[in-house]
């Protein structure tokens, strides 16, 4: 009886031990895992400073924001390690002009939608292959986040394109292909010529097409970028006089991404930034 009560008590003495190490392990991996979500989080915040240099330094080289700009350059896998080992911390991110996208909020103004705009996203989203009739659904929509002459509003107001995906019709696949074309922002906005795509470009200013814009897209990009609102019109040949009032050749609205891996940990960053008239930027949304 003896003998079985000592390796009664040495059994138990041993997975008491096991289950100790067990939980010291798991609370290891724990605080190294927390520690590389910290460092990840610094490198993030060191990236989106970074990004908020370069618009500040794209402001002051001149009045115009363009694809040659040192902002449009990505980042893709930069050591932001300590100094012993960089290679520990990569970071990979870029900066997007949001106002070379088509802007959900021109659709509607005090609740009240704006058909000429809707025409506008229709035909952009049938160029893009999708149901022209989404257009509609999207104004209403924005409308709706609105207060208008009888109230308050009716709904929240839409923060990205992924709160589309509340709406009928809008599926994932919908979503995810918007995204290079259509953004929210807090204001109306004018589309930037110089950065937008034809498929925007030609959707804004109607009597351009797909294929004019096309065109003035590749000698836009081969380095004839326009200097201001008169330049894209006279360019125009006189197919749309009043196109001066629907472009710019300047942007105040990017969209900051960013990703950082350290070890086995990553984490994510995107920034809505605002650049005013003195070149600084502020931060409207971020999401990790």
């Amino acid at each position: 009886m003896a003998v079985i009560a000592a390796l009664l008590v040495v059994v138990a003495a041993a997975a008491l031990t096991t289950s100790i190490i067990e939980r010291q392990g798991i609370l290891a991996n724990i605080l190294i895992t927390e520690s590389d979500r910290s460092q990840a989080a610094w490198a993030l915040q060191g990236g989106l400073d970074l990004s908020r240099v370069v618009l500040q330094m794209d402001a002051g080289n001149g009045p115009t924001t363009r694809l040659d700009g040192i902002w449009a350059r990505s980042i893709i896998e930069l050591p932001v390690g300590p100094a012993g080992d960089p290679e520990s911390a990569l970071l990979s991110g870029g900066i997007e002009d949001e106002q070379g996208k088509y802007n959900l909020r021109n659709l509607a103004e005090h609740g009240i939608i704006n058909p000429r705009q809707v025409l506008v996203l229709e035909r952009l989203l049938e160029w893009l292959g999708m149901a022209p009739t989404l257009g509609a659904t999207m104004a209403q929509r924005v409308a709706d986040a609105q207060p208008g002459q009888e109230g308050g509003p009716l709904a929240v107001g839409l923060r990205s394109i992924e709160d589309l995906s509340a709406l009928p019709g809008f599926t994932p696949q919908v979503v995810n292909a918007l995204q290079p074309y259509v953004t929210v922002l807090p204001a109306a906005t004018p589309v930037n010529a110089n950065t937008a795509s034809a498929e925007v470009l030609g959707a804004v200013v109607e009597e351009l097409g797909l294929a004019g814009a096309r065109q003035l897209v590749i000698d836009r990009d081969q380095g004839l970028w326009f200097v201001n609102q008169a330049d894209f019109v006279s360019r125009l040949r006189g197919r749309q006089p009043d196109a001066g009032k629907l472009i710019s050749v300047s942007s105040n609205w990017f969209r900051v991404t960013g990703e950082v891996t350290v070890g086995d940990t990553m984490a994510g960053l995107r920034v809505l930034l605002h650049r005013n008239d003195h070149g600084l930027s502020s931060v409207r949304w971020v999401t990790y």
